[in-house]
């Protein structure tokens, strides 16, 4: 089955060489000339460059959306991951330091506007051309360009939910993009509707995914609905974003897509399955990336490009049998749920407590020890409590070999005193993210990750939208307009299938006992999309992102609901104002 997307993602290899490293430059200067377009392979090589630098750039949106918020962490290890108290403060919400070096704002600035340019570049390039030279028909002209306005709209979605005050440009004309009007920030509307506008059109121009059976061959590329579903992501966060609440909207939309006007998508019976090696079969991927090793997987790769492969513990390849793919080095924890007393409590915090929530509701299948099967089959989506198992059956140790590892749900320098919950430190008491050790929290393990030599090794493409989020969506806004029964039996349909039995206890009422109210929605927004890149705009939805957490205070306003503008982004132009309650640079 994996052979299916080999032809996309040798295009995405041949793409990626060198691609990314410099998002300040402009390669189609140099690539796209007037005699560029030989072929109908020319076009599509074009139309999909910009999706491959995106797919890359998954990790810097990724930190904006995750690790300002509740649910994971970078905690101090001994000497490892301090970095200058960089995600101690990003954590904590102190964004004040414009130029810190790689901050997680800038990059998902940079990164964002460099996919921009590039659907802009093609775009243009592309509106200069005659389709009847390549032998490409109307509708398949039509779709090539709405996949990079598709992107376009994508990445500035995520500009919008950043920074609210943005620059619009929907060129590469140089004549136009140095004027100064084009340098200036718009109005937060101005970007909503042009979003809206390209991607009400992308549900005309774009195809439709034809059948059951996954997304196959078009894994990778916008359709119908993944336009549909962006609009759903527009019009449930509109209140936020642009002040209107469009809650009628979005659940018209996302009936048309559970109608399958757009095409036919279904609920995984299997909660793994969208994550899975071969998740271009399953139906409820609506838009994914494309990945392979040997190909492009920034999302599982070993480095600082990626998001799982540094969300698991040190000393895990002989567990999991990837010791051909390098140690592992552990950035993506969860928030810990209990203090450092021994014997310990449970902190009081509302928001975090990741263990607690999954723990809420009894025989939930996900929050098992990850544990692969066989070679393509896994069971769990947690690394819990306990001993990490290394080469030979032994317990693993941390890098310098001076203690076994022994996963606790709280964060301190116990070191060799894990397993009887003792520090016995002078330092590294206090339950803070300075002071963690290779113990310090449990992990979530949302992509498989099988042996290393097995032919299953990081095969998982990437999911960015999946048909639960229609659906969860719907329900949130159901719950908004106070449609509490119709909400409940939304989520349930989800629901069901994370449960070994869905009996009353677990269910929300009526066709259970628990009451649905807005804690609840947000508990359970969180429970399903744990660690998929969505959790700060939730908060934020839900009122919250200002609250306390673990290691991070109340804050005394919401400007921090807005990212900053950092430094080198405001030298490089003038034009551009600091976003409210940061300070700005000297000009």
């Amino acid at each position: 089955m994996k052979r299916i997307k080999t032809a996309y993602l040798i295009l995405l290899a041949f793409c990626a060489c060198g691609a990314c490293t410099n998002l300040d430059e402009s390669v189609y200067d140099k690539v796209l000339s007037d005699n560029y377009y030989n072929s109908r392979q020319d076009v599509i090589n074009s139309v999909f460059r910009p999706f491959e630098h995106v797919f890359e750039s998954v990790q810097s949106s990724f930190r904006v959306q995750e690790m300002s918020a509740d649910h994971f962490i970078t905690p101090t290890r001994g000497t490892w991951w301090y970095d200058g108290g960089r995600h101690e403060r990003f954590h904590r919400h102190e964004w004040n330091d414009l130029g810190e070096a790689y901050n997680n704002w800038s990059a998902c600035w940079t990164s964002m506007y460099a996919g921009i340019g590039q659907c802009n570049l093609v775009l243009d390039m592309l509106a200069g051309e005659d389709r009847n030279r390549f032998g490409i028909s109307e509708e398949e002209w039509n779709h090539f360009i709405g996949q990079d306005k598709a992107m376009r709209a994508f990445c500035y979605i995520n500009l919008l939910d950043s920074f609210r005050n943005i620059i619009l440009i929907s060129t590469a004309d140089e004549a136009v993009i140095n004027q100064p009007e084009a340098k200036k920030q718009v109005p937060p509307r101005e970007v909503f509707d042009f979003i809206e506008s390209e991607l009400l059109d992308g549900l005309q121009t774009l195809k439709a995914k034809p059948s059951l059976g996954g997304n196959g061959l078009m894994q990778g590329q916008f359709t119908k609905a993944a336009a549909a579903a962006l609009l759903v992501r527009l019009y449930l966060n509109a209140e936020v974003w642009v002040g209107e609440p469009m809650y009628d909207k979005c659940i018209a939309m996302c009936q048309r897509i559970e109608d399958g006007e757009f095409g036919p998508y279904s609920l995984s019976q299997d909660w793994s399955a969208p994550f899975d090696w071969n998740n271009e079969t399953c139906d409820e991927v609506i838009f994914a990336f494309p990945a392979a090793y040997g190909y492009t997987y920034w999302h599982t790769q070993n480095d600082s490009r990626t998001i799982y492969g540094r969300g698991m513990p040190y000393g895990c390849q002989y567990y999991l049998g990837i010791e051909g793919g390098g140690t592992r080095n552990p950035q993506y924890a969860l928030t810990p749920s209990y203090n450092n007393s021994n014997p310990r409590q449970l902190f009081p915090y509302k928001l975090g407590m990741v263990s607690q929530k999954f723990e809420k509701y009894a025989g939930d299948i996900r929050y098992k020890q990850y544990k692969n099967l066989t070679a393509n089959s896994r069971e769990g989506m947690f690394f819990l409590e306990g001993y990490v198992e290394g080469k030979d059956g032994a317990h693993a140790k941390e890098p310098y070999g001076t203690y076994e590892l022994y996963l606790v749900d709280q964060v301190g320098r116990f070191e060799g005193g894990a397993p009887t919950g003792t520090i016995t430190s002078a330092v590294g008491r206090e339950s803070t993210l300075g002071n963690g050790d290779f113990n310090s929290g449990l992990y979530c393990m949302k992509y498989p990750f099988y042996a290393y030599n097995g032919g299953y090794y990081c095969a998982s493409d990437y999911t960015v939208i999946r048909y639960a989020e229609v659906l969860y969506a719907k329900a949130e806004c159901l719950l908004r307009q106070g449609r509490d029964s119709e909400a409940a039996r939304v989520l349930n349909s989800v629901r069901k299938r994370n449960y070994t039995t869905f009996g009353a206890n677990i269910a929300y009422k009526p066709e259970g006992n628990i009451e649905l109210d807005m804690d609840e929605m947000l508990d359970e927004w969180g429970r399903e999309f744990l660690m998929e890149g969505r959790r700060r705009i939730d908060l934020i939805r839900f009122g919250r992102f200002q609250d306390e957490w673990w290691d991070k205070p109340a804050e005394p306003d919401n400007h921090t609901n807005i990212m900053p503008l950092g430094r080198t982004v405001l030298e490089q132009n003038p034009y551009l104002k600091q976003n409210p309650g940061y300070p700005d640079i000297d000009r």
